[in-house]
């Protein structure tokens, strides 16, 4: 058994996945164990995790059925196999953590997050995140996430709406990891790090940021994240996203999911909002009286989709 549950989804990430991997092994604090579910990679993701393996014995690839590949269910549905396997596996580890393909953890990332989450009661969910390095595809740094916390004006109604963490930066405890993914809910849920993010602040857990970059971000162009791109075509990317993509069907799912699942857990306002924005009034929603984003752009846009049926 182990005191941190590390879990990796990889699709066609053959390129930096060994160093991101090793970036692991080699953590000062080493009592935890990787589980990587592989999400139908058609290159040689799986030869390198199956090989790697083999040299450490804290590695468990997780596999759907006997014959070791894996369907293709997209990151967010296999990060939460991963993480209800994981907790199947091990039912004493401590702390939940996330890891993508492609970057690379400083040696301390583990400790530092076993030292903070560590003064939180088990029985309450705690969220650890830190900072990072932005760099190029050759790591070179480029500046960092957030010098100050940037949970800052954040409430859990514009929570639903817009990112504050990414995944690679979270570690979780016990609790908040069999709130997010011991239900029949979480394999729907495609944003898994905004979904522990949202169960944490909508039921009174204990979130923790760490100013200090704890990995290297890589920017590449097979990166799936918004953060590679300039500001123009960032702009573009929401917007196409969002009028056009998946953006709101996923947040409705969301809102669908943490209504079933939550709603006998939060108080009477939070109540209220799930129900209306999981709901069909449109009206309503335009002239919800509360902030739905941090800015005044985003709020606009936000409300412009709604006026326009699409949330």
């Amino acid at each position: 058994m182990a005191t941190i549950a590390i879990v990796m989804s990889t699709y066609n990430g053959q390129t930096f996945l060994e160093e991101q991997i090793k970036s692991i092994l080699g953590q000062s604090f080493s009592d935890f164990r990787l589980y990587i579910r592989d999400d139908g990679s058609k290159d040689g993701t799986l030869s390198v995790i199956n090989r790697l393996a083999k040299y450490d014995s804290r590695i468990t690839v997780v596999s759907d059925d006997a014959s070791g590949h894996n369907k293709n269910i997209g990151f967010g549905g296999s990060f939460a196999m991963a993480g209800a396997f994981a907790l199947a596996d091990d039912k004493e580890f401590k702390y939940l953590a996330f890891c993508d393909q492609d970057d690379v953890w400083e040696t301390g990332k583990l400790q530092a997050a076993v030292d903070k989450l560590s003064g939180v009661d088990s029985n309450t969910p705690g969220l650890f995140a830190s900072n990072y390095y932005i760099c190029d595809e050759w790591l070179n740094v480029n500046g960092t996430f957030c010098d100050n916390n940037p949970m800052d004006k954040v409430t859990f109604q514009n929570m639903f709406f817009e990112g504050v963490f990414p995944g690679f930066t979270l570690v979780i405890n016990r609790c908040l990891a069999t709130m997010a993914f011991l239900n029949d809910y979480s394999k729907d849920i495609y944003y898994h790090d905004k979904w522990v993010s949202l169960i944490a602040l909508g039921l009174g857990g204990e979130i923790i940021y760490d100013a200090a970059p704890l990995a290297k971000y890589r920017r590449h162009s097979a990166a799936a994240s918004s953060t590679n791109l300039g500001m123009m075509a960032k702009i573009k990317w929401r917007i196409n996203t969002v009028l056009n993509g998946d953006f709101c069907p996923r947040t409705k799912m969301m809102l669908e999911c943490f209504d079933k699942l939550f709603s006998d857990k939060v108080d009477a306002s939070t109540k209220d909002f799930l129900k209306l924005f999981a709901g069909k009034n449109r009206m309503k929603k335009i002239f919800y009286p509360k902030a739905l984003r941090r800015s005044v752009s985003g709020e606009i846009l936000l409300r412009i989709i709604i006026l326009l049926g699409k949330l």
